[in-house]
C-alpha cells in the first residue's frame, strides 16, 4: 500500500510538474520582468538609462518537490553611440534531481527608429539567438519495470534513450514602440508595448530519435509608467506607478484550443531608494484546462555611488500558490541584482526611459 500510494505521488507530482511545462512547452518562467526583459523580447536589449546594464537572476520553485526546480539568468546589455543595442545571455536550468538540465548561450541585437522626434517616440526591431544544450539523466528516474510490489525499487530498467543529450540553435524576433502622453495634472505617461515571436526555427528536442519540434511562442507585453509629481523617499527622483501586463501563448497552431497560455499582471512603484509590487499569475492549459495560478509580490531597493555612475538594484519576489496544488508545489522565490553603468562620452547616448 505504501508503495502504490507512493507511485500514486510521483505521478501526481509529473502531472504538477507538466502544468507550466506544457504551459510554455521548455520555456523558463521569471516573475522580474524588468530584469529578464530580453529574454522576453530582444528588442527591449540596449533600453537601459545606463551604457551598460547587467543583470543576475536566480529563481527557486516548488519547494515541497524532492530535488531542485531552479534557474539561474545572466545577461548584460550595452547602449551602443548610434541607433544599436547588443546584448549577451547565459541560462541555466535544473529539473529535479538534475535529471533534466538546460544550458543556454546566446546574444541580442536591438535597432532604433524614429517615430515622431517632437515627442521622442520610437520604436526598436531585435533579433536573438542562442545556442542550447539539454541533457538527461536516466539513472536518476525510476520506471515501471524496476519496482517490486514489496520492495520497492530493485530491478535495472531496460528503458535506454537513444541519446541523453540533444544541442539545437534557436532563434527570436521581437518589437515594440515608446511614446508618451500627458495625463492628468499634466503627469507625463511613458508607454511601451511589444511583440516577439520565439523558436522560429522549431528545433528538435527529442530524446528518442524522433522528430519533437519545440512550437512557436509570441509574447505580447505593455506597460504604462507614470511620473507624478510627487518627490521620492531620497528626493532623487519622483515618485512613479507602472501598471503592466505579459501575455504568453505557445502550441502547434498559436491562440488556439490547441495552445497554451500563460498571462501576468500587475503594478509597480518606486519611490527611491525603495520599489514595490504585486502582481497575478496565471498557466492556462487550453487542451485539458488544467491551470496553475499565484499572486506575486516584489519588493527592491536602489543604491548610487560613485556621484550616481552606477546604480545597483536588488530584488525579491514571493510566489504565493493559491489553487489546489500547493500541498504540493508550495511557493516559489526570486531574486536578482541589476547594476547599471555610466561613463563619460564624447557623444550623448540616445535615452528616452
Amino acid at each position: 500500500m505504501v508503495l502504490r500510494n507512493s507511485v500514486k505521488f510521483n505521478c501526481f507530482c509529473i502531472f504538477i510538474l507538466l502544468i507550466p511545462t506544457a504551459s510554455l512547452g521548455q520555456d523558463f518562467n521569471f516573475s522580474l520582468f524588468e530584469q529578464n526583459k530580453t529574454y522576453y523580447n530582444p528588442a527591449l536589449t540596449g533600453v537601459q538609462k545606463g551604457l551598460i546594464n547587467t543583470n543576475f537572476i536566480y529563481r527557486k520553485q516548488w519547494l515541497n518537490f524532492p530535488g531542485e526546480f531552479s534557474t539561474k539568468h545572466f545577461n548584460m546589455n550595452w547602449k551602443s553611440y548610434s541607433s544599436n543595442g547588443f546584448g549577451v545571455f547565459m541560462i541555466s536550468n535544473i529539473e529535479g534531481d538534475s535529471f533534466l538540465t538546460t544550458n543556454s548561450f546566446g546574444a541580442n541585437y536591438s535597432w532604433r527608429g524614429d517615430l515622431d522626434k517632437y515627442t521622442g517616440a520610437f520604436f526598436q526591431l531585435g533579433l536573438s539567438a542562442s545556442y542550447n544544450i539539454k541533457k538527461i539523466d536516466i539513472s536518476k528516474l525510476t520506471f515501471s519495470d524496476q519496482l517490486d510490489e514489496i520492495y520497492g525499487k530493485v530491478y535495472g530498467s531496460s528503458f535506454v534513450p537513444d541519446q541523453n543529450k540533444r544541442n539545437y540553435i534557436d532563434f527570436s524576433v521581437g518589437t515594440f514602440v515608446n511614446f508618451s502622453t500627458v495625463g492628468f495634472g499634466g503627469n507625463t505617461f511613458t508607454h511601451i508595448v511589444g511583440l516577439a515571436l520565439h523558436h522560429l526555427t522549431r528545433p528538435n528536442e527529442s530524446f528518442q530519435g524522433i522528430n519533437v519540434e519545440i512550437p512557436m511562442k509570441l509574447t505580447f507585453h505593455a506597460q504604462s509608467k507614470y511620473q507624478t509629481k510627487t518627490y521620492s523617499l531620497n528626493r532623487r527622483d519622483k515618485l512613479s506607478i507602472t501598471p503592466w501586463v505579459l501575455y504568453e501563448n505557445k502550441g502547434e497552431a498559436l491562440m488556439s484550443s490547441q495552445s497554451v497560455s500563460s498571462f501576468m499582471c500587475g503594478v509597480d512603484f518606486s519611490s527611491d531608494p525603495l520599489s514595490g509590487g504585486i502582481g497575478y499569475r496565471s498557466h492556462l492549459n487550453q487542451i485539458d484546462g488544467t491551470s496553475y495560478n499565484s499572486m506575486v509580490f516584489m519588493l527592491g531597493s536602489r543604491i548610487y555611488v560613485e556621484n550616481n555612475k552606477t546604480v545597483y538594484r536588488l530584488f525579491y519576489t514571493y510566489d504565493l500558490a493559491i489553487n489546489n496544488y500547493t500541498k504540493y508545489t508550495r511557493d516559489s522565490h526570486e531574486i536578482g541584482l541589476s547594476m547599471d553603468f555610466s561613463f563619460k562620452r564624447r557623444r550623448k547616448c540616445i535615452n528616452r526611459f
